[in-house]
């Protein structure tokens, strides 16, 4: 199964783990049929921010767990779908904001979360190229598709 690699700051990482965001809001979307698995990577905090309490020291930089993204709904421009509002813990402002001058964003809906006791390392995935699998060593700037270790 092809599955994707998502980066995401820690703060939206803490409201994914508790279950109050069910919705990640992109610009883009990969080019698989709904039902694929997703693995979070917990961005490193800035030392200029607030430590995140999800997102420590132990977690920041790893991949911390994964989900199913079993749908994906489509926003057209200046259409504030309070889906991504509730469901993506986003304000309208926040939205415009992201969305600039992109005609659609991408709700991509996240079930089956699973949270991981122990965080995995980056080099625990791959991604394919010149025909083989080959480690990970940088995350991706927004994601993109890889190979889990269990896969």
């Amino acid at each position: 199964m092809k599955s994707v690699l998502i980066s995401i700051q820690p703060k939206w990482c803490e409201l994914i783990a508790s279950g109050k965001k069910t919705v990640e809001v992109r610009k883009t979307r990969p080019k698989l049929e709904t039902m694929f698995k997703v693995y979070i990577y917990c961005t490193k905090e800035k030392p200029t921010f607030t430590q995140s309490a999800f997102c420590d020291d132990i977690s920041n930089g790893k991949v911390i767990g994964e989900f199913v993204c079993d749908r994906i709904i489509d926003s057209f421009l200046n259409n504030n779908d309070g889906w991504f509002v509730e469901l993506g813990c986003l304000t309208p402002k926040e939205i415009d904001e992201y969305q600039g001058d992109k005609a659609i964003l991408f709700g991509w809906h996240i079930s089956n979360l699973k949270v991981y006791d122990k965080p995995r390392e980056l080099s625990e995935f791959s991604k394919y190229g010149f025909g083989h699998p080959v480690p990970l060593k940088r995350p991706p700037q927004s994601w993109m598709y890889v190979e889990g270790p269990d896969e």
